[in-house]
Protein backbone atom coordinates (compact mmCIF):
# COMPACT_ATOMS: atom_id res chain seq x y z
CA UNK A 1 0.00 0.00 0.00
CA UNK A 2 1.17 3.45 -0.83
CA UNK A 3 1.79 5.82 1.57
CA UNK A 4 -0.46 8.97 -0.44
CA UNK A 5 -3.21 5.81 -0.56
CA UNK A 6 -2.68 5.12 3.29
CA UNK A 7 -2.89 9.07 4.17
CA UNK A 8 -5.97 9.53 2.25
CA UNK A 9 -8.19 6.68 3.85
CA UNK A 10 -6.96 7.88 6.88
CA UNK A 11 -7.91 11.59 6.08
CA UNK A 12 -11.47 10.28 4.76
CA UNK A 13 -11.89 8.55 8.37
CA UNK A 14 -11.06 12.14 10.30
CA UNK A 15 -13.43 13.56 7.65
CA UNK A 16 -16.34 11.11 8.22
CA UNK A 17 -15.72 11.40 12.03
CA UNK A 18 -15.57 15.34 11.59
CA UNK A 19 -18.72 15.40 9.84
CA UNK A 20 -20.89 12.96 12.39
CA UNK A 21 -19.58 15.07 15.52
CA UNK A 22 -20.34 18.43 13.95
CA UNK A 23 -23.53 17.06 13.06
CA UNK A 24 -24.61 15.82 16.55
CA UNK A 25 -23.25 18.40 18.38
CA UNK A 26 -25.55 20.93 15.80
CA UNK A 27 -28.32 18.31 16.57
CA UNK A 28 -27.82 17.78 20.41
CA UNK A 29 -25.52 18.84 21.96
CA UNK A 30 -26.02 21.37 24.31
CA UNK A 31 -29.69 20.88 25.01
CA UNK A 32 -31.48 20.27 28.63
CA UNK A 33 -27.94 21.52 29.97
CA UNK A 34 -28.41 23.72 33.11
CA UNK A 35 -26.10 26.94 33.71
CA UNK A 36 -24.07 28.92 30.98
CA UNK A 37 -20.28 28.67 30.14
CA UNK A 38 -19.47 32.47 30.95
CA UNK A 39 -20.63 35.23 28.23
CA UNK A 40 -21.71 32.73 25.90
CA UNK A 41 -24.62 29.59 26.76
CA UNK A 42 -23.75 25.99 26.48
CA UNK A 43 -26.26 25.64 23.80
CA UNK A 44 -23.74 28.27 21.45
CA UNK A 45 -20.33 26.82 22.51
CA UNK A 46 -21.64 23.79 20.87
CA UNK A 47 -23.05 25.38 17.81
CA UNK A 48 -19.86 27.14 16.97
CA UNK A 49 -17.95 23.76 17.90
CA UNK A 50 -20.15 21.90 15.55
CA UNK A 51 -19.97 24.63 12.65
CA UNK A 52 -16.28 24.14 13.18
CA UNK A 53 -16.25 20.35 13.13
CA UNK A 54 -18.41 20.20 9.87
CA UNK A 55 -15.97 22.45 8.12
CA UNK A 56 -12.60 20.65 9.43
CA UNK A 57 -14.38 16.96 8.22
CA UNK A 58 -15.66 18.60 4.88
CA UNK A 59 -12.29 19.68 4.37
CA UNK A 60 -10.59 16.54 4.81
CA UNK A 61 -13.36 14.60 3.02
CA UNK A 62 -12.10 17.00 -0.13
CA UNK A 63 -8.49 16.25 0.49
CA UNK A 64 -8.98 12.69 0.73
CA UNK A 65 -10.24 12.56 -2.66
CA UNK A 66 -8.24 14.26 -4.05
CA UNK A 67 -5.32 12.30 -3.36
CA UNK A 68 -7.21 8.71 -4.20
CA UNK A 69 -7.95 10.70 -7.15
CA UNK A 70 -4.14 11.21 -7.91
CA UNK A 71 -2.95 7.82 -6.37
CA UNK A 72 -5.03 6.13 -8.56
Amino acid sequence: MSPTLAFSLLLALVGIAGLSFGFYALLRGGRGQQGGFGPIPERGVHVVAGIRMLIVGALSLAAATFLLWAAL
